[in-house]
């Protein structure tokens, strides 16, 4: 389908439908620079401009760094790199916490054609194992903090055994990152290698969210990586833009990106959320856009320290990562004098899919962004009109190149016209508005009924007390069925009690979506490094509690 010449269709904020396909597609914005150069290449070019510009800040120590001076590092580290036998192809593990040259390093990796993927700086031996096993780098990157964890996954798991890179140590018998920055003598006669068919070459690998199974290798092409951030270079200066993500997770990576292509200056730190560490940021530095998931806004929006910030620097602050609740979006604007919260949702596979920064509708994720097609189909795969539920299905401008190492997740995902299947479950409006209602993985199932956790949630969530929730199902004894059951956070101080949440919810609800499970309340959930319950896990400790109750 061509996203210019659609035949019978109508156009609302950018967003187009045909009512022929029933495909909604997002403004076709033709990638700023050449898709077909290497991404690596792009950067460096775009760094050459305003070379004495700031563009990162480390909030750990105070150093910033230009432009001009990032551009030579990255430079230097693609040189000493290459020289060490690293060539086009060789797969790099990246294991870090945003460090001073952790983003000269990406650079020099993708001007080089050596892809790499990022992982959580915090995982834990068996994570990080599963991803070695899949990437079998030849190459790791770490920091001293967590180097100890990677190097036993690495000699667990990689054969023949790869040089790994320690960022930021003093230890003597290791090999230090901060080597790879050396001066050449040869850095201003530097040209990046041309790296081939963009398309198919790969760039990053990054890891899915694995909230509903086990983490996968998203393969980025570096075309795809100059489309989805190469137009950031069309988008508005903000300013100074922070996120505590590490490079394992998209947004992390985006708001890198951003700052490289749009120019903004990026805040850093090694350091993970707090209430604390966000309060001394904000108070330090003239933060303009922050990103964050939902729960860091919720525990900074009820810290002591709230009622005394300076919250009049920020002018948007991006929610993502999982279901944003209206009640925290009307909180967070009434914080901001001179900003206003916005909702991104996007994924892996492809990156920014929606926004509502153009313009808010209650419950929605937003409309398309660029280069996005999107259609809800049914169980049958047909997809439906507007107002329908059905499951989201995604295409991208550039072709998504699958699960690394993973044909058979890829062919599960991707069907053969190239959409991806999200599992998400929602429907569009007649303006283009997407409204996810639940996650098709996450769906339960109770006497043949479909269950939406999400509907749950958010009607607990408004009850007085509860900090955070998670529905999940629990199997009935000598039924193949599910019973829906809150898991609950309380706020400090709360007193509520699981008669008070029956009661609440079962006099709203239908019978079928009772919560026949009961209620558990949990110090704490276990959450993905950028704050997304993993709701396997949660089901599990339940099971486990009540197995030791027997």
């Amino acid at each position: 389908m061509s996203f210019r010449n659609i035949k019978r269709s109508h156009s609302v904020m950018n967003a187009t439908f045909d009512p022929e396909t029933k495909v909604w597609s997002g403004l076709h914005q033709l990638p700023v620079y050449n898709p077909e150069a290497s991404f690596g290449q792009i950067l460096l070019a775009v760094l050459r401009q305003n070379p004495t510009k700031v563009t990162q800040i480390d909030g750990d120590t105070g150093r910033e760094m230009t432009r001009g001076e990032m551009r030579i590092r990255a430079i230097r580290a693609a040189q000493n790199l290459t020289s060490l036998g690293y060539q086009q192809g060789d797969l790099v593990t990246v294991a870090c916490a945003n460090s001073e040259n952790l983003a000269p390093l990406v650079i020099a990796l993708l001007t080089i054609g050596t892809p790499f993927n990022t992982l959580a700086p915090n995982y834990g031996v068996e994570e990080m194992v599963h991803m070695l096993k899949i990437t079998q780098p030849k190459l790791v990157f770490c920091d001293d903090t967590n180097y100890a964890t990677v190097k036993k996954a690495v000699d667990l798991t990689v054969e023949p055994k790869p040089q790994i890179y320690v960022f930021e140590s003093n230890s003597v018998d290791l090999n230090k990152a901060e080597d790879l920055f050396k001066e050449t003598g040869t850095e201003l006669m530097y040209l990046a290698p041309y790296l081939g068919n963009s398309r198919e070459t790969l760039g990053i690998i990054l890891c899915s969210s694995g909230t509903t199974g086990p983490v996968k290798g998203v393969s980025l092409s570096h075309a795809h990586l100059i489309t989805i951030y190469g137009n950031a270079v069309n988008l508005a200066n903000f300013g100074l833009v922070f996120n505590f993500s590490p490079l394992y997770w998209a947004t992390g990576l985006f708001l890198l990106m951003h700052s490289l292509i749009n120019g903004d200056p990026r805040l850093i730190t090694r350091k993970p959320f707090s209430e604390d560490i966000f309060f001394d940021l904000l108070e330090k530095y003239p933060i303009r856009l922050i990103f964050t998931p939902p729960c860091y806004a919720q525990l900074a929006l009820r810290h002591s320290r709230a009622e005394t910030a300076n919250w009049s620097n920020i002018t948007i602050w991006a929610l993502g990562g999982s279901l944003v609740s209206e009640i925290l979006r009307g909180e967070l604007d009434k914080k901001l004098p001179n900003g206003r919260s916005g909702n991104w949702l996007g994924n892996s596979e492809i990156g920014g899919i929606c926004t509502d920064i153009r313009k808010r509708k209650p419950y929605s994720v937003g409309q398309l962004m660029a280069n996005i097609s999107a259609k809800i189909v049914d169980e049958n795969g047909n997809a439906v009109d507007n107002g329908k539920h059905g499951e989201l299905l995604l295409k991208f401008h550039e072709k998504i190149l699958g699960y690394y190492n993973n044909p058979e997740a890829t062919a599960e995902a991707i069907d053969c016209e190239g959409w991806l299947r999200t599992g998400d479950i929602g429907y569009f409006d007649n303006e283009g508005f997407l409204f996810l209602t639940d996650r098709k993985k996450d769906m339960l199932k109770y006497m043949n009924y479909q269950v939406s956790p999400w509907d749950l949630e958010e009607l607990i969530a408004k009850i007085e007390g509860v900090e955070q929730v998670c529905v999940i199902g629990l199997p009935a004894a000598g039924l193949d069925t599910e019973l829906p059951t809150a898991v609950i956070q309380k706020a400090v101080g709360s007193s509520l009690t699981e008669e008070v949440v029956l009661k609440t919810v079962n006099d709203q609800v239908a019978d079928y979506r009772k919560l026949r499970g009961g209620v558990f309340f949990v110090k704490d959930f276990p959450i993905t490094p950028t704050g997304k319950v993993l709701k396997k896990e949660v089901q599990k400790n339940i099971l486990s509690l009540l197995k030791s109750k027997k």
